[in-house]
């Protein structure tokens, strides 16, 4: 939770950045990546700095440690300890980046040095900027460890980036930054790609750095909902301007500027809900705007909007905003919808997973990892089955599985009913995939209609079929024809997802799998293509699997939900009664972990100690983790049980059950 034992009136200021601006030349154009950006971080303080791609979040962070790209000119102040980044000379600098402001990036493997062990890589920080020696530099890496919850930290010191989880590296980035004391600590999209339980993780840890250490914190993301929890307050970025800025719940549960009401719209609810996405897409500016950067996508733009640059105002101490509009109506009530939609009836099965396991052997010869055990499941056409679970679960193996690119130790698949492993390579686009990242699933080779057609080719379909059936495809997902003959490199992450949809639809499949499909994908651009995969699911004439460990998500257009632990189905039934009357404790702590727009919530299960897959050698998967344990629970595997309309792999659901809720 924010602290409240700091205000704004009370705060010293840590950071304070005034008409910042920033123009980057390149060869015959310029960027305006931002145009008068002002406000302040204080110590103790989190700061959200949110909005879509290409805003100008990663820019300001940039500002802050003068980092700017080469061919940049700023002006204004971004002002830190009573200096100013942008004068400091580079002795000043190499001072001020570490123990002045640190960065934990996006991609924490690709930040840190892969021929270097982490435990090298931070405490070279603690000698650099600490001025540590030897053994003391050594045990307070390992100090720095245990605080971010990383367990056994003497065998993670040396361990390489490549050997460790998204989480982990992600935690480790924290230490990196942490270990440089510094006082401002910039995050920048820490939690993307991240499960549900991760997230929140590493989100405390954050908000524990302001309040235990007094750090002023800036959290860059796109994550509305997560960072709503832990944020004091919340600056909106659009197109390099700052649109509104205030105290967090305010700004997200009473949004004034019709762009901060569009982000919200377009931020999935695991409580149910309509995802409403904003057509058209950021602008880039050639020079600072002279009207509202956001008046060609704004439903209440007037020709003042067009033709003037709204000055920012002061709403309510300091809640400011940059708007001719203001909203007042209620969100809740201004995207208000009937909800309802046509039953479907399911038609023939076109997926049937039976007792499968899946262990990869290790390269040694002995040992090896059980991804999957004793997983059986049954889809029909007409029906969408959404996957939930942690990372490592086995989401993404259960998906090789069903597309045959992992063959199952133990069990059987069927695809439109016949064994994987025995179709024809034609029979084998009868299923397709949609990939997590759309740009590198494509081939960097080919051009964007030879890459729909690929399927097409597989199953000899003559050419002038395959054209016109690529130009339907391509139709659906209101893309113009001249989008064809680009290469992958030329497509936004939006359009390269839709390509991605449209080569899965194109050879009339009987199953499409989503894996993770949105998840690289900014907040709008996300709602835009989950309207996309919401049709594509709504067809009668195939079945989708729907795999995310986003829950907001895939409570959106879900019929039946699978909920995964260390390679076992732990609950499955319809997915609104595994949301809104969970059964197994592990789904209770997966939904109570789940971040809420407007509201904070407490788990009535929190899981106590981290996934260990050698936990899992006996008895119930969960018994190392849940607050429940039994010692039934340690020594005899629980098997699906069925409660309802659902099922659950747990013998005291219904003693839990009451016990749960009488508390």
């Amino acid at each position: 939770m924010p602290s409240e034992t700091i205000t704004r009136e009370q705060a010293v200021t840590m950071l304070d950045i005034q008409d910042l601006s920033v123009v980057i030349h390149r060869p015959g154009r310029q960027v305006a990546a931002l145009s008068n950006v002002s406000f302040s971080v204080a110590p103790g303080e989190v700061v959200g700095l949110v909005g879509e791609s290409g805003g100008g979040k990663s820019m300001v962070a940039r500002a802050i440690v003068g980092m700017l790209p080469s061919g940049s000119h700023a002006t204004g102040r971004v002002g830190f300890d009573g200096a100013d980044v942008l004068r400091m000379d580079a002795a000043d600098l190499a001072r001020h980046r570490g123990s002045g402001a640190a960065i934990c990036f996006q991609n924490p493997r690709g930040a840190l040095s892969p021929t270097r062990t982490v435990g090298r890589q931070l405490i070279d920080r603690l000698v650099t900027h600490q001025d540590m020696k030897g053994d003391r530099a050594a045990e307070t890496a390992k100090e720095l460890f245990a605080a971010v919850g990383i367990r056994n930290p003497a065998r993670r010191l040396e361990a390489y980036p490549h050997e460790l989880s998204g989480g982990m590296a992600q935690r480790v980035m924290i230490s990196l930054a942490t270990g440089c004391a510094p006082g401002l600590l910039i995050a920048d999209e820490p939690t993307t790609g991240l499960d549900v339980t991760l997230t929140r993780e590493i989100l405390r840890q954050f908000r524990h750095a302001a309040d235990t250490d007094g750090r002023g914190v800036l959290l860059i993301s796109h994550d509305l909902a997560s960072i709503a929890e832990v944020c004091d307050r919340v600056v909106v970025l659009y197109a390099g301007t700052v649109v509104e800025s205030g105290p967090a719940a305010k700004v997200l549960r009473e949004p004034a500027h019709p762009y901060t009401r569009a982000l919200l719209r377009s931020v999935p609810d695991v409580g149910g809900g309509r995802v409403v996405a904003t057509a058209g897409g950021m602008p880039l500016m050639t020079a600072a705007p002279h009207d509202c950067p956001f008046a060609p996508r704004c439903a209440h733009a007037t020709d003042d909007c067009r033709s003037t640059r709204p000055e920012t105002t002061m709403l309510d101490g300091d809640w400011s905003l940059a708007c001719f509009h203001p909203q007042e109506t209620p969100l809740a009530e201004a995207i208000a919808a009937d909800l309802t939609t046509a039953a479907t009836e399911p038609g023939d099965v076109v997926l049937k997973i039976e007792d499968a396991h899946v262990v990869y052997r290790s390269r040694f010869g002995s040992g090896g990892h059980h991804a999957l055990r004793g997983v059986s499941l049954e889809l029909r056409a007409g029906e969408t089955l959404g996957v939930v679970g942690e990372s490592g679960c086995g989401k993404s193996t259960l998906a090789k599985l069903i597309m045959g690119l992992v063959e199952p130790s133990e069990g059987s698949v069927e695809v439109a009913g016949k064994g994987v492993r025995k179709q024809s390579r034609a029979e084998r686009t009868r299923a397709q995939m949609v990939f997590q990242d759309p740009i590198g699933s494509l081939s960097p080779r080919r051009t964007v209609g030879d890459s729909i057609a690929e399927p097409l080719r597989a199953a000899k379909v003559p050419a002038k079929e395959r054209a016109q059936r690529v130009e339907a495809a391509l139709g659906r997902m209101e893309l113009d024809p001249s989008i064809l003959t680009r290469l992958p490199h030329e497509l936004s992450g939006g359009q390269a997802q839709r390509i991605g949809i449209a080569r899965a639809l194109v050879g009339r499949p009987d199953l499409i799998v989503f894996d993770e499909p949105t998840s690289a994908l900014d907040v709008t651009v996300q709602a835009q293509i989950l309207d996309v995969i919401a049709d594509v699911a709504s067809d009668a004439g195939h079945g989708s699997v729907f795999i995310s460990h986003d829950l907001a998500t895939v409570r959106g257009f879900a019929d039946r939900v699978v909920v995964l632990y260390l390679g076992r189905v732990v609950e499955e039934g319809p997915v609104d009664e595994v949301f809104d009357r969970p059964k197994h404790p592990y789904t209770r702590a997966l939904l109570g972990s789940a971040p809420r727009l407007g509201e904070t919530r407490t788990a009535d299960v929190q899981l106590v100690k981290d996934l260990d897959e050698a936990d899992a050698a006996t008895g119930c998967a969960l018994a190392a983790r849940c607050p429940f344990v039994t010692d039934t629970c340690r020594s005899q595997e629980q098997t699906l049980q069925p409660y309802g309309e659902t099922r659950a792999a747990c013998w005291r659901v219904p003693e839990l059950t009451a016990l749960i809720e009488k508390s």
